[in-house]
């Protein structure tokens, strides 16, 4: 097999794609875009697992030198099933953009990694045992061996240099697109201002901050003079949780929410309360930014970066503060539109055709 650039595709494949799946299904798609004949050929290495196909990433005509291999495997299939046919066939590069690289590869293989943030290290009591574990055994001594790091935010890039040790030069940030939403999508506008409705994405995930969600909703209730909803979508498993949900009538629990459907929650919502602990970038404010609903994040959180000044960040230390800045943009639909148009605005800054642009640069630079 001629030199070509290996891509770690295995995550394209599951059907119920989180934030970092969703973020290799788009890249590849628009990378696919920009990708020339004359350019090195691409090899998409997808587990024998595959429930989706692949071919909707290939629209470019020019992309014929792009192709899919299914390796089988079901235990360790990056870290041993593709470390071994990368070993018989050696790429020049291997690119993977959802999970790290295997720790066991030639030398003469560059390696590019996307880490996309350090939840785990910031909050290692929402990290479970086997992610601590897989971390310190594959993923951190993969990175150190990196040709390149590239990090979806300054903040994910000067945490890993702070957790990691990793030079600042070695990491390089490329901002990525809006989440699932191709760059051409276009909100409906918002039809229904009789009642202002919230809308929480995590369920019971302990990093999502369900607790606090809770919490500025019902203080909200008590300061807002128009009449609020808050929506929940994921699975709540905790007991109190429940019991305290299912007490307030202006509280619906939504259970397991797909991608169409949850766009479609955040056109028709006027607020995302997304108090999440920490996110590396955070796909939820950015879509529901591009959707027109403003979303109330938790201060120290990291999604200042992405948000700009379209988003409330709530302040726990603050609270009655920030409770009253919410409040005000509820009672107040002049306040809440120009706050509204600044978060159209701050979405308009992400594109995936940039993202795949700069990525491009930064794989042909170690060809």
């Amino acid at each position: 097999m001629k030199t070509y650039i290996a891509i770690n595709a295995e995550a394209l494949g599951k059907p119920d794609k989180t934030g970092v799946e969703w973020y290799g299904w788009q890249l590849l798609k628009y990378l696919s875009r920009e990708w020339q004949a004359s350019d090195p050929p691409v090899v998409l290495f997808v587990s024998d697992r595959l429930k989706t196909g692949l071919d909707s990433i290939f629209w470019s005509a020019a992309c014929k030198n792009w192709r899919v291999k299914i390796l089988p495997g079901q235990f360790l299939w990056t870290q041993y099933h593709l470390s071994r046919f990368l070993k018989r066939y050696p790429p020049a590069l291997l690119f993977s953009p959802a999970y790290v690289a295997p720790r066991f590869l030639p030398k003469n293989i560059a390696t590019i990694n996307v880490v996309h943030g350090l939840e785990g290290e910031h909050f290692p009591e929402f990290n479970p045992l086997k992610n601590t574990v897989a971390d310190y055994l594959t993923n951190v001594p993969a990175l150190k061996k990196s040709s390149a790091i590239i990090a979806v935010s300054k903040h994910s890039k000067n945490d890993l240099h702070h957790f990691y040790g990793l030079p600042l030069n070695q990491i390089k940030v490329v901002l990525s697109g809006r989440g699932s939403l191709d760059d051409d999508f276009t909100a409906q506008p918002k039809k229904d201002r009789g009642t202002v409705k919230l809308l929480f994405l995590g369920g019971s995930n302990e990093r999502k901050n369900l607790p606090l969600a809770l919490r500025i909703f019902t203080q909200l209730q008590k300061l807002a003079l128009s009449k609020i909803t808050l929506h929940i979508a994921g699975e709540v498993t905790d007991d109190k949780m429940l019991k305290l949900i299912k007490a307030n009538k202006n509280i619906s629990l939504l259970g397991y929410v797909g991608e169409k459907r949850k766009i479609k929650l955040l056109e028709s919502s006027h607020f995302l309360l997304y108090p999440s602990f920490y996110e590396g970038f955070g796909f939820p404010a950015l879509e529901a930014q591009t959707c027109g609903a403003i979303p109330i994040t938790l201060k120290g959180s990291g999604l200042n970066e992405v948000g700009g000044a379209g988003i409330v960040e709530f302040d726990p230390f603050q609270e009655k503060g920030s409770l009253a800045k919410i409040a005000g943009l509820i009672i107040d639909p002049k306040k809440y539109g120009q706050m509204q148009k600044k978060g159209v605005k701050n979405s308009q800054r992400f594109t995936w055709h940039a993202c795949a642009q700069a990525t491009k640069k930064i794989l042909l630079k170690y060809i």
